[in-house]
């Protein structure tokens, strides 16, 4: 997950012909060696400025036109292990319901599959969110928060075998919605008081079902049991604080909350935007951990530069600087060529990524 991902192919560029939202493949350098602009960094027209007054005639930069992911034979691999990993939960989940019984083979392997094929270097995020708009929300949502915290954890340099542990928690955070009444599932307003208490009660259904099964580690029910648990003691269901909930709870919490921010507490189905989601997150960080919250959207970070999207104002552009703080509010260069910076603007913010 790289700034010049090795996939890319670099181009040494006159910097008479840079133009805003290109990315910089090398940093450069001044000529005592002292680093004036860092590799990764997204040109701006101020940027591109500098260049002439530094006297700077040529540059490094990552071309426009890239390799596809999806021919990259990686990404292939982990978009086959999603899909049949979505199958599995589609195939189980009502069987669950019916049984009360666990396969844990099935959901150990499927953990298996999505964590040996997450890397620190393949751009997930936009393929797993780059599906159309369907009915199996439940599904999907357990395999992205088992593939983006499996993605976490990888970051954090968790060995490989708690990354599995973390992917397996993930993917049965959830199951205990198997045994709510199905309206609850299927309901796109806010709960009713009551309807919400009983909605709560999935977590420690969830750690009772899969108890039944030995072979499950003790730190992989807590992933389970406390992932809506929060570092200020909002959460539940035993309002916890920080020192008493578990890594891999708290590492499952962000990534079950970006999701949700994406697709449940989006105001356009399918409209995809990370860059909201984030600014929502960061008014979560003191309740989310802050290392987990942290290294997650440092990483984000390198997804959302150069993105075609959709304006509130229904305008259309690239997103060319990003506003680290709030990245919705980034700087945005429209079709006709003029540049916007959406931080200026009191109504006016990123809605979507256009496809």
């Amino acid at each position: 997950m790289g700034k010049a991902a090795a996939n890319r192919k670099i181009l040494k560029q006159d910097t008479g012909f840079l133009v805003p939202g290109m990315q910089l493949a090398q940093d450069v350098y001044k000529e005592n060696s002292s680093i004036l602009v860092t590799e990764g960094t997204i040109l701006n027209p101020e940027l591109i400025e500098k260049f002439k007054i530094w006297d700077i005639d040529r540059v490094d930069i990552v071309a426009e036109i890239e390799q596809n992911p999806i021919l990259d034979p990686k990404m292939q691999k982990f978009l086959n292990s999603y899909n049949q990993s979505v199958d599995v939960m589609r195939r189980t989940f009502e069987d669950i319901r019916q049984t009360q019984d666990v396969p844990v083979e099935t959901f150990t392997e499927t953990a298996n599959e999505i964590a040996d094929n997450i890397t620190d270097g393949i751009n997930i995020i936009d393929q797993i969110y780059d599906f159309p708009v369907s009915d199996d929300y439940t599904f999907r949502h357990s395999v992205n928060v088992s593939a983006i915290a499996a993605l976490i954890a990888t970051w954090l340099k968790y060995p490989a075998d708690n990354v599995s542990a973390i992917a397996l928690a993930g993917l049965l955070h959830d199951v205990g919605k198997s045994q709510l009444p199905p309206e609850l599932l299927n309901q796109t307003n806010a709960l009713a008081p009551n309807d919400y208490k009983v909605y709560q009660t999935h977590t420690q259904l969830g750690y009772e079902l899969v108890k039944k099964k030995s072979e499950i580690a003790e730190s992989v029910l807590l992933g389970i049991a406390e992932h809506h648990e929060r570092e200020d003691g909002s959460g539940y269901p035993k309002k916890s604080r920080s020192q008493r909930i578990h890594p891999y709870a708290k590492i499952i919490a962000v990534a079950d909350v970006f999701d949700e921010f994406l697709t449940i507490n989006c105001e356009t189905p399918g409209a995809v935007s990370p860059y909201f989601s984030l600014d929502s997150m960061r008014g979560e960080l003191y309740r989310l951990d802050a290392k987990a919250c942290i290294i997650f959207m440092d990483n984000m970070m390198d997804f959302l530069s150069g993105n075609q999207v959709m304006l509130t104002n229904k305008q259309a552009g690239r997103v060319v600087f990003l506003n680290k703080d709030m990245p919705s509010r980034s700087i945005v260069q429209l079709e006709d060529g003029s540049v916007v910076d959406l931080a200026e603007k009191d109504n006016i913010y990123i809605h979507y990524i256009l496809k």
